[in-house]
């Protein structure tokens, strides 16, 4: 594929691709650039340069063929099991990890690990590099993550999501104070266009709806400590939320505001699954897992 850059505006060239193809990442771009597949006016260039009207960019047409990705076994991955039985297992994810596998790279996600423990639930679910999986949280969230073990468990459990019959309650550490100290924010999500990945408050008709209830549990002098209930699973949801009222989640590096980072210096968004509640096979379960490690050295900065 050859382009010929036409548009007005100084604008760096990984920037300006992923904004023209947004169905692939900046670091995909990125990636391709420093490696020499994408040329600009037939040079190799760093993907920082900015575009001048009539720059010519060669894309190598077997750069947008779609790479398969392989869900292998790794007995690397430590699972940490709050609970097991016959039916579903549940996680305490770690920051820093994926739920399941997103490009051909990611052999280190929990799936990966599950498969390797867990080699039944291969086949589990309705796609095969989700095997088991009934619902997710971002790579950066700590937290409470349920598997199902069969197909069986599997629709169960996925019609309780659709029919919001599992509570999902989440510990999260925002910039500033709610004017309200209980709340609900319900206001629409829609995929960005800007960036694949990014998610974006919209009016009702142009995203999807998304419901977070909230409860500030503690006020420090700048921050404050919520307990976050989500009624709707989408994609970034209570980062996208609280952004949206520049009450970002500390150390959100994505919604999240780079000078207030800075300033308390989390290496990752606070941000953790702490209660899974729900009945099945008219048996209640409820399952509540303490602050991890790194976020609670983080709360003693705040008093």
């Amino acid at each position: 594929m050859k382009i010929v850059f036409k548009d007005t505006g100084k604008i760096r060239f990984d920037k300006w691709l992923a904004y023209s193809f947004p169905e692939k990442s900046r670091e995909f771009f990125n990636d391709n650039i420093k490696s020499g597949k994408i040329l600009l006016n037939d040079e190799i260039v760093k993907p920082s340069i900015k575009l001048a009207i009539d720059d010519k960019i060669t894309i190598p047409d077997e750069l947008w063929e779609e790479k398969k990705i392989e869900l292998l076994p790794n007995k690397k991955i430590k699972l940490n099991i709050v609970f097991e039985n016959d039916d579903f297992i549940v996680i305490n994810k770690p920051a820093g990890i994926l739920v399941h596998p997103v490009t051909e790279k990611d052999h280190d996600t929990l799936v990966n690990g599950l498969i390797y423990t867990y080699p039944e639930i291969d086949k589990v679910g309705e796609d095969p590099l989700r095997p088991g999986v009934v619902h997710r949280i971002d790579k950066d969230t700590s937290g409470l993550v349920l598997i199902t073990k069969n197909e069986k468990a599997f629709k169960d459990f996925k019609n309780k999501f659709k029919k919001r019959q599992i509570n999902k309650f989440y510990l999260a550490l925002v910039f500033g104070k709610l004017n309200a100290k209980k709340g609900i924010i319900n206001t629409s999500i829609t995929r960005s266009k800007s960036k694949f990945n990014r998610r974006k408050i919209s009016k009702a008709d142009e995203g999807k709806e998304a419901i977070t209830e909230y409860e500030v549990i503690k006020e420090y002098q700048e921050t404050s400590l919520l307990r976050v209930s989500i009624k709707t699973g989408r994609t970034h949801q209570i980062r996208v939320h609280f952004a949206s009222l520049s009450n970002f989640i500390i150390g959100d590096k994505e919604y999240g505001s780079k000078k207030i980072n800075n300033k308390y210096g989390t290496k990752r968004q606070f941000l953790h699954a702490c209660e899974l509640g729900f009945t099945y096979k008219r048996e209640k379960y409820r399952f509540e897992i303490d602050l991890p490690v790194d976020l609670k050295k983080t709360l003693k900065t705040m008093l």
